[in-house]
């Protein structure tokens, strides 16, 4: 069996940038991870970490390229499918930690793979990804909520 993904990436752009990928669900992240670098035409020479996310795609845990410390998993370690399915059809992937490259993956379908088929593959794209990374902004919430807290006395 294959999934369908979908991978987006995290822009400022008007321009939609995604691709769709089929991968064989008993592959590792680091397939996966490998795949989203073909797919996006970045090179292999940066760290990269998976995170596992809730339905508004908060941080859960990460999942690195390699392992450091016990305390973190690594991808060749975590099959797809035991990661991400029906059940958690979200990851977050981030690659290049000085730039900060943002992606969002989505579990679309599982589906039987077609003999004359070679997986993985990219099976839909959409978009150019710009020369550099979209600036992050890194927002307190807690500061955020204070400053609510604060306003609500003006009115």
């Amino acid at each position: 069996m294959i999934y369908r993904l979908r991978v987006i990436l995290d822009n400022d752009t008007k321009e939609d940038i995604l691709r769709d990928v089929e991968i064989d669900k008993n592959s590792n992240l680091t397939d996966l991870h490998e795949l989203i670098l073909l797919s996006f035409n970045f090179s292999a020479d940066q760290m990269a970490s998976f995170y596992t996310v809730d339905e508004e795609w908060n941080q859960i845990s990460e999942i690195s390229l390699m392992s450091f410390d016990e305390s973190t998993d690594a991808m060749d370690s975590i099959l797809i499918s035991n990661i991400l399915n029906n059940s958690n059809p979200k990851l977050l992937y981030v690659y290049d930690f000085m730039n900060m490259w943002t992606f969002y993956v989505e579990f679309i379908e599982e589906a039987k793979e077609i003999d004359s088929i070679i997986y993985p593959r990219i099976i839909f794209s959409a978009g150019t990804p710009p020369e550099k990374a979209p600036e992050k902004k890194f927002i307190n919430v807690d500061k955020v909520e204070e400053d609510l807290d604060e306003d609500e006395y003006l009115y």
